[in-house]
């Protein structure tokens, strides 16, 4: 089994060594774990994020985790690009320049507004719900217009708080869906979900259920911030994949693709 979203002590809101989340994996018996640390450009965000500065570092610090640890564990090299319109044109200069293994996008921050942090007012329940779920669907539409990357992050991260839209968004997400087939992008199950609010796993089983229907393949990551989280909840979601019709999970070598099989 694999874990394709952990981070590290870089994007200043994770705890523990690199070495300790490896050596969790291992003693979990997971035969493989992506570092996919925060890098977010957002005047909002950069205090969650490494720095660019820092991304020659984090690249080396894999590669050197990835030798030590041959042979007892696959260590790959990624990165959660946080979307933002106006860096895209950076960020594919940055995966350019690295040979990192797979790059993932996602969406905190709508522009000014903040979705992801416990101090934020969408946490507080001071936002206009269906207005900020239409925004972060228009959002991801716009995302998706970009080739700079492999796998979409927890799809549907807006709901973390527990907080859902009293309109439907359905056609939206459709629309969405069509388009991550089209251009034949991974979708990640992230299990965390279970760790917040809205106690179940992004995307949502009805979207994992759309996902099969059209032939969109997963992988499936724990956004573990700290060594006890690596594979947290894998018990209980990959019996739920299975059940959906999943038998292959994707994983990404220097940003090739091969699929394994879902193990549960």
């Amino acid at each position: 089994m694999i874990d394709y979203h952990v981070h590290t002590q870089l994007c200043n809101h994770a705890k523990g060594p690199m070495e300790a989340y490896i050596q969790k994996a291992i003693a979990i018996g997971l035969k493989e774990i992506c570092f996919l640390d925060h890098l977010t450009m957002h005047e909002y965000g950069k205090r969650l994020s490494m720095s660019p500065g820092e991304v020659p570092f984090y690249f080396q610090a894999v590669q050197q985790l990835k030798h030590k640890y041959r042979g007892l564990i696959i260590v790959k090299a990624g990165l959660e690009l946080d979307f933002a319109q106006e860096y895209t044109d950076f960020f594919q200069k940055i995966v350019d320049t690295y040979s990192f293994d797979v790059i993932g996008s996602s969406l905190h921050f709508l522009g000014r507004m903040d979705i992801v942090t416990r101090k934020s007012e969408w946490k507080q329940g001071k936002l206009d719900i269906d207005y900020v779920y239409g925004l972060y669907f228009s959002q991801l539409e716009k995302m998706l217009d970009y080739n700079y990357f492999d796998v979409v992050c927890h799809i549907d991260l807006v709901k973390k708080f527990g907080w859902k839209p009293s309109i439907s968004f359905d056609k939206t997400f459709d629309k969405i869906l069509s388009k991550i087939k089209s251009k034949n992008l991974i979708v990640e199950v992230n299990t965390s979900g279970y760790e917040h609010p809205v106690n179940e796993i992004f995307p949502s089983m009805e979207i994992i259920n759309k996902c099969h229907e059209l032939g969109i393949n997963i992988t499936v990551g724990s956004d573990a911030h700290n060594p006890e989280s690596v594979g947290q909840h894998y018990d209980r979601v990959l019996p739920m994949l299975v059940s959906a019709g999943y038998r292959q999970l994707a994983t990404f070598t220097k940003r090739k693709r091969k699929m394994i099989p879902l193990e549960s």
